[in-house]
This record gives structure tokens, sequence and C-alpha cells, in this order.
């Protein structure tokens, strides 16, 4: 068995692009504690397209060339299956989420969603963003470096919660503890590891997620019933409860609940980390810090703020690749034939650092989204019938959590350099918790760094 294994291993990469010359376990680990720069180091040695073979799974191919990109990601589901990528967060998410099925069941339970995040939703939803993130920005301590992430997803949390579950606050608050303390497990590799579950020491953190899951799921089920006996609403919630399976049938209080946590998740984990990104760049880029507390404060355009958002989300995005893509169907894109077992990956982060379409790419600049705006090169909340439903809000997040905080306050950096790239579940997070140090802003502190236009 073991050699028949070894023999069609061989065969597998001799058809597929190049691989490191590492076994299977230090690739693995390579992509678990150093992603961005093991990437990296692949491209430089084999290109626009290589392929690692991590323990447990199928060939991975890693895709960074725009026009191979384009074709994952607009390729039929029938050949290019992305629901299976998604499965490390099954447990959380749950079976029945719209995040984990294929073709028209993916998209019904989509297009269920998009209205409690089109602009117009969310223009009834900016008093609530400002309030809460103006309350959580208040309570930061000056002068002392702080792990702003923990606090950012307890914010982007409240928020998220509000927006798909029009509630008074208070019914909201026993859910808010339980999934914060349900989602400790994303910080562990326990949730895309099932052998570890078995394992003394990780045993505990997976008791501990069950044990935390199935109060969610209670706090979730009142809420549902709840509702039902009162009808009406047009939040997420309300949005659910009246749509229908493709037979007709009304989705059950299980399959509500799956696709409320898969909004929740979503709507807030990311959002918080990116946050975090851009609370370190701009501590470690006072020049641009400079400029963007410049122009805040003379009430100009929002123009250097999107580009700063912009450029973050090219930077550090949280998203290193697009959900995976498993190999159905032969498939031929760009001179190369890819056929099962195989998953193609369009690698985001790559993408966003090929200095042939950023210049100086590992540079924090701004500047490079005035004179265009982003376009096919820039892809950081995936694309393709994945593409992130709640990026309004999380954009409309950031503008409020970075004016706030230069409205009175500076940013200087916690350590000399950026913090490195953590995994929690499928996104990456800085690996120390955002580490930043806020100082109370003077009128006059920006007057001598403005970055020239």
């Amino acid at each position: 068995m073991k050699v028949r294994q070894s023999s069609l291993l061989i065969r597998r990469k001799g058809e597929l692009p190049p691989t490191p010359a590492l076994p299977g376990s230090i690739q693995t680990l390579a992509c678990r504690l150093m992603p961005l720069a093991f990437f990296e180091w692949c491209r430089r040695m084999h290109g626009d397209r290589f392929t690692l073979y991590p323990l447990d799974m199928q060939p991975v191919v890693f895709l960074s060339h725009p026009g191979d990109i384009r074709e994952v990601l607009n390729a039929p589901a029938t050949v290019l299956h992305p629901g299976v990528g998604g499965a490390a967060i099954s447990p959380i998410v749950g079976n029945g989420s719209f995040m984990l099925k294929e073709a028209d069941e993916h998209m019904r339970g989509r297009r269920t969603i998009l209205p409690a995040f089109t602009a117009s939703a969310l223009e009834r939803h900016t008093h609530m963003v400002k309030d809460i993130v103006s309350h959580e920005v208040a309570s930061w301590p000056l002068d002392s470096p702080f792990p702003a992430h923990s606090r950012l997803r307890s914010m982007s949390l409240h928020i998220i919660l509000r927006t798909v579950f029009d509630e008074d606050p208070a019914k909201l608050r026993a859910l808010h503890a339980h999934i914060l303390k349900m989602l400790d497990v994303t910080a562990s590799f326990v949730l895309v590891e099932p052998r570890l579950r078995h394992l003394p020491g990780w045993q505990g953190i997976w008791r501990r997620f069950a044990q935390q899951r199935e109060r969610v799921d209670r706090e979730i089920h009142t809420l549902i019933d709840h509702r039902r006996a009162v009808t009406g609403g047009d939040d997420v919630l309300a949005q659910l409860l009246a749509a229908s399976n493709l037979d007709g049938s009304p989705m059950t209080a299980a399959q509500v609940r799956d696709n409320l946590v898969s909004v929740i998740l979503a709507g807030h984990e990311t959002s918080a980390s990116e946050i975090a990104w851009a609370l370190q760049l701009l501590a470690h880029n006072p020049a641009v810090q400079a400029r963007l507390a410049d122009e805040l404060d003379a009430d100009r355009d929002d123009s250097y703020l999107l580009a700063t958002i912009a450029e973050v989300l090219r930077h550090r995005p949280v998203f290193l690749f697009a959900i995976p893509r498993v190999v159905a169907e032969p498939i031929e894109i760009r001179g190369w034939t890819y056929r099962p077992p195989a998953q193609l990956l369009a690698c985001i982060y790559l993408l966003h650092h090929d200095p042939r379409l950023h210049h100086d790419p590992q540079v924090f600049r701004p500047e490079r989204f005035l004179a265009t705006a982003p376009a096919s090169q820039w892809l950081p909340w995936g694309g393709g019938r994945k593409r992130c439903p709640g990026h309004r809000l999380a954009t409309l997040e950031m503008q409020t959590v970075i004016r706030t905080t230069l409205a009175t306050r500076v940013m200087v950096p916690a350590a000399p350099v950026m913090e490195r790239a953590r995994w929690r579940s499928v996104i990456v997070t800085p690996a120390r918790g955002g580490r930043v140090v806020l100082r109370r802003r003077r009128a006059s502190v920006y007057t001598s760094a403005r970055v020239p236009g």
C-alpha cells in the first residue's frame, strides 16, 4: 500500500507545477508558522505556479498570476468546487451554512443575506457603528502598549450582532460573551487539524469549544423562537426566516442557526484583524499617519482615507488566498491542465506583493491608490461567487476606527518591527495581538511630518 501511495505521489508531482525540495511535514510547518515568508520564497524559487504537499491533504497548487487567478475564480462550480475548501470552519458554522454549499444552494443563501449589507442598508447602521466605535476607542489606554486585536474583536462582534439581530443590546449580551469564548478555538490548530482533538492538552481546548458552542446555540435558538412568534423586521434573522430552500420548503431552525453563525463569524473576525493590521501599519508609518490626520482635520473628502484602507488591504490582507477550489474535472488554465485530486489556491497575498503589478510591494504607500482605483490586481475580499458579502460593513468599521482614533491620538509602535502574521482559523492576524502605543494628540503634532502630495 505504501509503495502504491509513493508511486502515485511521484506521478502526481510530474503532472503538477514544481514543489520545494522539502518533505511534506516541513512544508506543512512552514505554511503554519511563517506563511508570508514561505510563500514568497516559493515564488522566488518556482515562479507564479508552485505546488505544496501538506500532510493529510490533496496537493495544493498556488497560483498568483492575475490570469490564473481570474480563471480559477470564474470557473464553473461543477469543475472547481469552492465549498469543499471551507470545510475547516464547519465545526463552527455547521454543515447547513451557505458558505459551504455549492452552486445554486450557495447563491440562494448569499442572496438571502445580501440585503442587510447593501450600501443603503448600511446607511441605517452608520450611527450605531459610530457609537460603538467611539465608546471602544475612548476606553483604550494611553502611553503604554496594549493588544488592540482582542478589543477590536469584541467591538466588531457588537456591531455584527446589532446588524444580524435588530434587538435591544441587553438581549445580546450573553450571546456576545459566549461567541467570544467559543471562537477562542480559532487561535488554535485544533480547529484545522482534527487529529489533535484527541491528544492530551488539546482535548481540553476542543471540549471547551464544544461547551461554548452549545451555549451559543441555545441563545440563538431562543432569538429564533422569539422572532417566529412576533414576525417582522428587516435584519438578517428576518431575511433567513422568510427564505426557503430550493424545493420551496422553509429553512429549518438548524439551517437558520448555521447561516446566522456564518455571517457572525465572517462579519467580525475579518474586520477586527484588518483593523489591527491598519493600526500596526499606521504606527510604523508616521508620515502616512501625519498626512491622513491633516486631511481628516481639514475635513476634505475621504480620498486619502479610502486609499489608506485600500493599501492596508493590499499590504496585509487577512485572507492570504481565496477559498480553495477542489478540482472535480480536468481544467486547462493558461497552458497547464489540472486533474483530480488537487486543489487550486488563488494566492491573494502573492498577487498583492508582485513587483510587476505593485511597485515596491513591501512599502506601505497609500498614494498608489490615489491615481487609480483598485482593480483586478487587488482582491482582499476574495472573488467570484465567494466574494465576501460584508466588505462594505468592514470598510465602514475601518474608516470609523481610523477617523475616531486620529481625532485625538497618535499611534506609535510598541516594537521596532511589525508583528509577524499568525493564523487564526483561515485568516491571519498580528501575532502578538496588534500591540500599539497611543499618545494624546496635540494640535501641532503633525505639522512637521506632512507627506508631499
